[in-house]
């Protein structure tokens, strides 16, 4: 069940009256449910969403279960060295300071796409070279992408998707085994209004396809950062898009390692090198509306 808070929480956790909350209520600004015995209950992505279209300070984030952004430091809060400063805190294993960053720049009204564009990747980057130094590296490596997993699935909880919003459903090929590109790309999707479904790592083509019948999504995804056989993929994915075409719905592909697919263009398939490509991308099949049945 969706978390909800009352008026004075809400009041408390961004420094204003009760009053000026309970007026932004009932004149349609903020989101809210009315109880059985009609008392304002407002639920947490509500909150988010008026911080990030305000501005507006979470004074007391703890009222609103917010509890990492008290984790990050002061001289950080500003984000003007978001890549070091994230890739400190990702390095040294501090989880709650590493997703009370991310949190705070999306509270702050920053896109999710270029967070991950951003700061993610480019602390990711960083701690990916530390493989090359042995055992500690790669443990370095996979904890902070299990941090950056969790900052982006408590984004998703912030984000209110409505139940006629378009679908999205996708993951990452046969022998891929990485774990936060294909959570990133349903994050980014979530926050551009797509219902989103990971289906994670090491995704059959047949199962998209089943996916794609069974959900009719308006964008299938596929991220691909590792590839075993380009050949028998690329095939298995001109299959895929001839179903897609016929669903009026479209593959989006992206991933470090996209280009070994060296695919034909196709009018059901987008290709994207960043998740601000992909953002935009979904805002315009938004736009162009549901296709026909």
């Amino acid at each position: 069940m969706e978390r909800t808070i009352s008026p004075k929480e809400m009041a408390d956790a961004i420094g204003v009256s009760e009053s000026s909350v309970k007026r932004w209520v009932d004149c349609g600004r903020i989101e809210a449910v009315r109880t059985a015995g009609g008392h304002r209950r407002i639920p947490v992505p509500s909150v988010a969403r008026f911080v990030r279209e305000t501005r507006a300070s979470l004074v007391k984030p703890e009222l609103v279960g917010l509890h990492d952004l008290l984790a990050i430091p002061s001289h950080t809060k500003e984000w003007e060295n978001e890549s070091t400063d994230l890739f400190r805190f990702l390095e040294s294993g501090q989880a709650a300071e590493a997703r009370g960053l991310i949190l705070s720049a999306y509270l702050s009204g920053r896109s999710l796409a270029s967070i991950v564009d951003g700061p993610i990747r480019s602390a990711m980057a960083r701690l990916g070279e530390l493989w090359k130094h042995g055992a500690e590296g790669i443990l370095i490596e996979h904890r902070a992408t299990d941090i950056c997993i969790q900052a982006l699935d408590q984004i998703r909880l912030l984000i209110s998707i409505g139940k006629d919003s378009p679908r999205a459903v996708g993951g990452a090929p046969s022998g891929d085994p990485y774990l936060l590109p294909s959570m990133a790309t349903a994050a980014v999707l979530g926050s551009e209004g797509y219902q989103a479904v990971n289906l994670g790592p090491d995704t059959p083509v047949d199962i998209l396809r089943t996916a794609a019948r069974s959900m009719r999504p308006r964008i299938v995804w596929l991220s691909a950062s590792a590839i075993e056989k380009p050949r028998e993929l690329a095939a298995e994915v001109a299959s895929l898009l001839g179903t897609l075409a016929e669903l009026g719905a479209v593959l989006a592909l992206g991933g470090t390692a996209r280009e070994k697919l060296a695919l034909d263009p196709h009018p059901a398939l987008f290709i994207g090198s960043s998740m601000g490509e992909l953002a935009g991308y979904a805002r315009g099949r938004i736009a162009s509306g549901p296709p026909a049945e």
